[in-house]
C-alpha cells in the first residue's frame, strides 16, 4: 500500500510539473478613424499559444458585437452571416491556428480560403488590435 501511495504521489508531482508556461493577458485599442470608429482586442496567451481572444469594433459609439443582428449585415454578406458571427468564426480560427496564420490581402480582407469560409469582412483593424494585444500580453 505504501508503494502505491508513493507511486501516486510521484505521478501527481510529475503531472504538475508538465506545463510551467505562464498565462498572460493583453488588451489593445486601435486609433480612432475619421468617424471615431475603432477596434479592440483582448487576448490570453499560454506561452506563445492563443488560449482565447475577443475582438470587437465600435461604430458610431456602439459595439458591433453587442448590436448582433441589429447591425443588419446578414443580407449583404456573401456568406449570409452577421458581423458578430463572422468575428466569432475569426476568433475560433485564431484560437486554433494562431494569429500568424491569418493572411490579409492589400485591402484588409482575409486571403486564406479556410478563413474566408466563415469571415469575409475587412479585418485589418481587428488584426491590428489583436497583434497589439498579443504584444501587450508579453
Amino acid at each position: 500500500m505504501k508503494k502505491l501511495l508513493v507511486l501516486f504521489a510521484s505521478v501527481v508531482m510529475l503531472a504538475g510539473c508538465g506545463n510551467n508556461e505562464a498565462t498572460t493577458t493583453g488588451t489593445a485599442k486601435t486609433a480612432a478613424d475619421e468617424n471615431g470608429d475603432y477596434a479592440t482586442a483582448e487576448i490570453t496567451l499560454k506561452g506563445d499559444k492563443v488560449e482565447s481572444i475577443s475582438l470587437d469594433q465600435t461604430k458610431e459609439g456602439k459595439s458591433k458585437k453587442e448590436l448582433g443582428a441589429d447591425y443588419k449585415m446578414k443580407g449583404s454578406s456573401p456568406i449570409g452571416k452577421e458581423w458578430n458571427e463572422q468575428v466569432e468564426f475569426l476568433e475560433d480560427y485564431i484560437e486554433k491556428n494562431g494569429l500568424d496564420k491569418v493572411e490579409l490581402d492589400e485591402k484588409g480582407y482575409p486571403k486564406n480560403d479556410d478563413v474566408l469560409a466563415g469571415c469575409t469582412i475587412n479585418i485589418s483593424t481587428l488584426m491590428e488590435a489583436a497583434n497589439a494585444a498579443k504584444e501587450n500580453a508579453k
